[in-house]
């Protein structure tokens, strides 16, 4: 039965990461469409790039972070160490 809790666990875990992580880069595509449509021509040329890029390499980090904390989680799950 904990067999199939930590598979559970995993795969939820992963379903979970991957959807913030999809919905982090709409908010992303959709906050430099905003930047985009409301800031003066130069600005956008300007801004638009960097914006994207930090934001897109702040989700690939928490990404990366959380999925390091439920790997932790599931190596220190007792089924883990049962088996």
């Amino acid at each position: 039965m904990q067999l199939f809790k930590a598979i559970w666990n995993n795969t939820y875990g992963l379903l979970v990461d991957d959807g913030r992580l999809a919905l982090g880069a709409l908010a992303g595509l959709a906050v430099t469409g905003v930047l985009s449509a409301l800031a003066p021509q130069a600005t956008t040329h300007a801004y638009a790039g960097p914006v994207l890029l930090g934001w897109t390499c702040f989700l690939v980090v928490s990404n990366l972070y959380a999925a390091g904390r439920h790997a932790l989680r599931l190596v220190e799950s007792p089924a883990v160490h049962k088996g």
